[in-house]
């Protein structure tokens, strides 16, 4: 027998002995799951992507995690959604939504209990499809200040709306709510937190004081922005050092040519919009802080994105000064306008609805400790939406391939391993569409004709070779339509035109997109919102 007393290799021999259970029931643990879902943000809005905003939290996602810099999305609310949920392209989430396997569905049968904070938007109701509880409005959007009538708690009506509500602060209540109790239920079950807040979707608000922060910080315009954002994003590896900015957009004016009064509705416009994005940061650092005391961080794997570029439109402004209320303000109904979407989705082209670049690319991060590699690790891989039920259900172990899903699991590439895309990635949306292969990025945009890109030489879509290319274009128009047949089921493409439509206008910026027309302060609501 040997006998230790007291000595280090005594102590050092019960540490082990106490470590192996703790560290075997840790292994065996699935890890959390929380998918945080930005509403229309812009592809450089966060400091990691290269904003001038103060987002501490996201930062440190990405700081101790992965910047995932080519996530795409399907560049709308609703299409993106679908297809993040059910892991299929939106043609074919959307119609089969009711009868299609979602991703809570699929955690819950897992073990997992599951929650949606937030916005839905997709048919039916959330607690139909997987989802424990409910905290959120089932529409496209709501007024951030005094909520809506589709607003739930659970399966009730949802009305209590005091004078204090804004929305990403009572979605990021409510998540914390949810994070907590879980440490009075079954120790050894994991939870699937889906929180998916509407900042910064319009309608453009936020408290006063955040935004009388910002006011004065955007007198210099967008293309002052947008410069600064670019030259953030090559030092830190976002773009090549030698990269260039597409050309300026014919249909969105010089700033210098803009009177006095429009650059200051434009100015506050932006600050409204900066202030959301912050505040929403400023609740995701506070549920990284509720996860910490609840003992909960190091066993989740967090995954953050937009659901698709910047709203470039401005459709309500002429009623809203009618009715004079200026970005901001409660019960109005702002959107961000041409201008600061293009600043925004630097170093894109396009926006919210275009197939190209800034309307279909979100500024992702993965963050989960101890499993993404050396940290800060910038990605460039292409990945999807339609990737993440099968990536998240490969994080937990279960696979889905007898599942006829579109996205493929890149999982090795969260794990700083060796991974290729097996398909090439297909997108569409009314007279918009594109595919895209490591080589060639082929998109569309108001139904203007084909625009064809050398992708591993021109990433930011800044030269048209569809006219030096003919073979390569009807090769991949080709397989773009066989793609929508086989996604949609109809026979042959025929897009609906927003060159008629009710909700948005042609936005291309090469000659079809229609003029942007910055609106004006009045100046009897010139100081509702001074600059200091």
């Amino acid at each position: 027998m040997i006998y230790f007393k007291k000595s280090g290799l005594f102590r050092a021999a019960c540490l082990l002995l106490l470590t192996i259970p703790a560290l075997a029931q840790n292994q065996a643990r699935k890890p959390n799951i929380i998918l945080i879902l930005a509403d229309d943000m812009g592809y450089s809005d966060p400091g990691c992507y290269g904003g001038e905003l103060f987002t501490p939290a996201l930062d440190r996602l990405a700081n101790e995690g992965l910047r995932l810099t080519q996530m795409q999305n399907s560049a709308m609310c609703v299409c993106s959604r679908a297809s993040l949920l059910t892991g299929n392209y939106w043609p074919k989430a959307l119609p089969a939504f009711a009868a299609t396997p979602l991703l809570p569905e699929k955690l819950h049968d897992a073990g997992y209990r599951t929650a949606l904070i937030g916005k839905w938007h997709l048919r039916g109701h959330p607690m139909d499809r997987g989802f424990d509880h409910f905290f959120g409005f089932l529409d496209g959007f709501s007024d951030h200040f005094a909520g809506s009538k589709n607003y739930r708690l659970d399966r009730e009506p949802f009305t209590d709306f005091g004078p204090d509500y804004y929305s990403s602060d009572a979605f990021t209540d409510r998540a914390i709510q949810f994070v907590r109790s879980h440490q009075t239920g079954k120790a050894d079950q994991p939870f699937f937190l889906y929180l998916s807040y509407q900042a910064p979707h319009n309608p453009l608000q936020a408290p006063k004081a955040d935004i009388l922060r910002h006011r004065g910080k955007y007198a210099d315009g967008w293309q002052a922005v947008r410069e600064a954002r670019f030259k953030r994003q090559k030092a830190m590896g976002i773009v090549q050092a030698n990269a260039k900015l597409p050309d300026y957009p014919q249909n969105l004016p010089q700033w210098e040519t803009l009177t006095p009064e429009q650059r200051d509705l434009e100015d506050l416009r932006m600050a409204v919009y900066a202030a959301m994005v912050e505040r929403m940061d400023n609740g995701i650092g506070r549920l990284l802080k509720a996860l910490a005391e609840s003992g909960q961080l190091d066993n989740t794997l967090l995954l953050f994105m937009s659901d698709n570029g910047t709203d470039t439109f401005s459709k309500a402004d002429k009623n809203m000064l009618r009715l004079e209320k200026l970005p901001g303000d409660p019960n109005s109904n702002w959107q961000p306008g041409t201008g600061w979407a293009y600043a925004t989705v630097t170093p894109w082209r396009l926006y919210k609805i275009s197939q190209h670049a800034g309307g279909v690319t979100t500024g992702a991060i993965a963050w989960w400790p101890g499993h993404t590699g050396k940290p800060g690790r910038i990605t460039h891989s292409p990945v999807h939406m339609i990737d993440i039920l099968p990536t998240v259900m490969d994080a937990i172990n279960i696979s889905t391939q007898k599942v006829q899903i579109a996205g493929e699991s890149f999982l090795p590439l969260l794990k700083d391993e060796n991974w290729q895309r097996q398909n090439p990635l297909y997108f569409q949306f009314m007279d918009n569409r594109a595919i895209r292969t490591p080589q060639w990025t082929m998109a569309e945009v108001d139904g203007s004709g084909w625009e064809l890109f050398q992708a591993d030489k021109d990433p930011l879509e800044c030269k048209n070779v569809a006219g030096s290319n003919p073979i390569i274009v009807a090769t991949l128009e080709a397989q773009w339509l066989n793609w929508w047949q086989t996604e949609s089921g109809e026979s042959t493409y025929v897009p609906k035109s927003t060159k008629t439509g009710e909700h948005y206008d042609p936005q291309g910026d090469r000659g079809s997109g229609k003029p942007y027309l910055p609106s004006a302060m009045p100046v009897m609501l010139k100081e509702r919102y001074p600059i200091r």
